[in-house]
C-alpha cells in the first residue's frame, strides 16, 4: 500500500472517529436489531464520499469568483 493510500485511510478514519458519537446518537433512535447494520451502512457511505472528496482538488480563488461571485452579479 502506498504512503498516499495510507494517509487517505487515516484521514477517513479520523473523520469517522470524529463523527462516531453523532452516528451512535442517531442510530439509537432505530430498532435495536437494526442498529449495527445502520451504523455500518452510514460508515460505508462516509468512506465512499470521503474517498471521492479527498481525490478532488479544491476550487481555486479565481474559479470560486467566476462560479459564485460573478454569476450572482449577472443574475441580479
Amino acid at each position: 500500500m502506498s504512503a498516499e493510500n495510507v494517509k487517505k485511510q487515516q484521514e477517513i478514519q479520523g473523520i469517522i472517529d470524529e463523527l462516531e458519537t453523532c452516528i451512535l446518537k442517531h442510530t439509537q433512535q432505530t430498532v435495536f436489531k437494526n442498529r449495527e447494520e445502520l451504523t455500518q451502512e452510514i460508515k460505508a457511505l462516509m468512506v465512499e464520499k470521503a474517498t471521492v472528496m479527498l481525490d478532488e482538488e479544491p476550487m481555486g480563488f479565481f474559479e470560486y469568483i467566476e462560479k459564485n461571485v460573478l454569476k450572482e452579479e449577472i443574475i441580479i
